[in-house]
């Protein structure tokens, strides 16, 4: 489809995601505005647990697809702010250390997520500081039975498309129980830089003026992989995870300096790059060694013979280039899905994977029982 032909979007875009695409940077202020009237209790119980509300030692977070991304933006971009650690868990399991200190985001926004509510089981019987993250499902219903500190989520988004009301509820939930991140700030300041990139590439800005439908474009009929330094790591992976979810194609992400110890030598296999497309993420803020292996990096793989392509962040801080980043794959995603006339919204693998595994091992049915027995052990 001709990505200038506004008008016939909707033929292939049937369920909208373009709106909800154009909304990210104004829900950001409005999930700050509405989640700051969430109070936290000083202590629950559940049954015999008692579970105290403090300033944390450590912090999980816990979800699965896009209701984690959100945690991977709070680590990278705290990780040298603030001496908490914080991991970001994407299993059925948490971390042995995980105890009455540890703070325990368990996000869903479904809030049917198996391996997130399997968390919130673990979570609660380590009396770990709960808090959940949702707009419906089991992980609503059992936050507001036991008491739990709970971010309510606006329904009508797929997970990934609600990725600014997840991560401003973990930042204002890290926030209000006592971490100094000054949200109300860097959500201002990612704001401006935001709602002016989608001035520049929203639809009715043309192709010749617009680098997301020409990155869009380069991109289709390749497979890309997506590189960055560690800390834009976040930027690198939703990326990636926007092209398979909301474009239905394939691409993979490494990072910096990593990628130069493995990755860089599947680039010498001579015969099989001429579809590879090497993406390079850049802050700008790297460390000189690694902006120096960016362009060695991708000197190297010109030089194979391979395509190379790199983007540039905008913004004077962190969160504000690596949500810069963000926002742009989020609409070349959208782009390349309609130009290979495919609608971003469903995500039918999905959606069988998940009805075969519930069907096969009666996962939630188990969950719910599990989580029930708190009340009465």
């Amino acid at each position: 489809m001709d990505l200038d032909d506004v008008t016939s979007y909707s033929k292939v875009d049937r369920d909208d995601m373009l709106s909800k695409i154009l909304k990210f940077p104004d829900a950001l202020v409005e999930a700050y505005d509405e989640f700051l009237n969430i109070d936290f209790p000083k202590e629950i119980r559940i049954g015999k647990i008692s579970i105290s509300y403090g300033y944390p030692s450590n912090i999980v977070i816990c979800g699965m697809g896009g209701s984690a991304i959100g945690g991977d933006i709070v680590k990278y971009w705290l990780m040298e702010h603030i001496p908490i650690h914080i991991d970001v868990v994407r299993n059925y399991v948490i971390p042995s250390y995980v105890n009455e200190r540890t703070l325990a985001l368990i996000v869903s926004y479904s809030g049917n997520t198996e391996e997130a509510l399997f968390c919130l089981n673990h979570a609660l019987r380590r009396k770990a500081m709960v808090i959940t993250i949702t707009s419906n499902g089991l992980l609503e219903h059992y936050s507001s039975m036991f008491g739990l500190p709970m971010f309510k989520l606006p329904k009508g988004f797929p997970p990934r498309a609600a990725l600014p009301y997840l991560f401003t509820a973990m930042a204002t939930a890290m926030e209000k129980i006592g971490i100094e991140i000054d949200v109300h700030r860097h959500i201002n300041n990612a704001y401006e830089v935001l709602a002016h990139l989608r001035e520049a590439i929203k639809p009715e800005v043309p192709l010749e003026k617009n680098i997301a439908k020409q990155l869009a474009l380069s991109i289709n009929g390749t497979i890309p992989l997506i590189y960055a330094y560690v800390t834009y790591y976040p930027a690198a992976f939703r990326f990636k995870t926007q092209l398979n979810e909301n474009s239905k194609y394939p691409a993979s992400c490494e990072v910096l300096p990593e990628m130069n110890h493995n990755g860089i030598m599947g680039w010498e296999a001579r015969d099989l790059i001429k579809d590879l497309l090497a993406i390079f993420l850049i802050g700008g803020d790297e460390p000189k060694e690694v902006l120096t292996r960016i362009e060695v990096t991708s000197e190297i793989i010109s030089d194979i013979g391979a395509k190379v392509m790199k983007i540039n962040a905008k913004g004077t801080d962190l969160l504000t280039r690596m949500l810069y980043l963000i926002y742009l794959g989020d609409f070349t995603s959208y782009y390349l899905a309609i130009a290979r006339d495919v609608n971003p919204t469903p995500v039918p693998s999905i959606s069988r994977l998940k009805e075969e595994l519930n069907a096969r091992l009666s996962t939630k049915k188990r969950i719910d029982e599990s989580l029930r027995e708190l009340l009465s052990e």
